[in-house]
């Protein structure tokens, strides 16, 4: 991994894993400047990272992506939909609780598009840029377990390319792999904060990823990341990067190789 310091925001393709404790969001950004947020973090974490990383006249998301309807992804979307001009929303199934309304009622005055995925589905989001998205297939819907709603993306623009999966659990996994969710990534964000719930060896061994990013709090209280989890992904040569460990973390790519910038 090599090291450098570079401006912000320029035309590449980036990646920002936002140091939100015990919870996960990220930002995608294309080069033309197109921006896709992945979940909202357990507090207003976000907002305080949008702010970090965006021009101060960027007020406009292109497309938010809510993985699941648990607090630790969702919790700032609704004040994020207040702030920012939000063009397309992309949600999973069975949402409910008071902020799922905040949001969905924040969404609904500044008439963004709402989307409930209900198969595989590809955004060409502009030359050499395609996001994907992979709801649960049926056999998943009637479950008990609200992880295994997640939404899964895949990311591939301009040399970057990611794959996530929210808190999705090993069964979800194959059934993903099974669905043809990408293989060979650059980046890997471990599911449910690097359970040993999900992050199984056929899944990272399929993925193939060079980092794996950990969301996690200092110290929680759930012991995430697993230690079996790590100990699968050190013996897989794959570098672990942690939130709770190097704060936000900001990638991107120069003719296809990974960088990690160092503030």
């Amino acid at each position: 991994m090599i090291w450098t310091s570079l401006e912000r925001f320029t035309e590449r393709a980036e990646v920002v894993f936002f140091d939100v404790g015990q919870g996960d969001s990220f930002i995608l950004k294309t080069p033309a400047g197109k921006l896709i947020l992945v979940d909202g973090g357990p507090d207003w974490s976000t907002l305080f990272g949008l702010g970090q990383y965006l021009p101060w006249r960027e007020r406009t998301i292109d497309f938010v992506i809510l993985s699941h309807g648990h607090d630790d992804h969702l919790s700032a979307l609704p004040e994020i939909a207040r702030r920012y001009k939000i063009e397309q929303v992309f949600l999973p199934a069975s949402l409910q609780g008071a902020a799922v309304e905040e949001l969905l009622l924040a969404l609904d005055n500044q008439k963004s598009t709402v989307t409930y995925p209900q198969e595989p589905a590809c955004l060409d989001l502009e030359v050499d840029c395609r996001l994907c998205i992979f709801p649960p297939s049926s056999e998943f819907l009637s479950s008990s377990d609200e992880n295994d709603f997640s939404l899964a993306v895949n990311f591939t623009c301009g040399g970057l390319s990611l794959a996530a999966t929210g808190d999705a659990g090993t069964k979800r996994e194959q059934s993903l792999l099974a669905s043809g969710f990408s293989q060979g990534i650059q980046i890997f964000k471990a599911a449910h904060h690097g359970s040993a719930s999900a992050n199984s060896l056929e899944f990272l061994q399929a993925l193939s990823p060079e980092v794996m990013v950990f969301s996690v709090g200092e110290n929680n209280p759930y012991g995430h990341p697993s230690q079996e989890v790590i100990n699968r992904v050190k013996a897989e040569g794959v570098e672990i990067r942690r939130t709770d460990q190097d704060g936000e973390l900001i990638f991107y790519s120069n003719n296809s190789k990974l960088y990690l910038k160092n503030d």
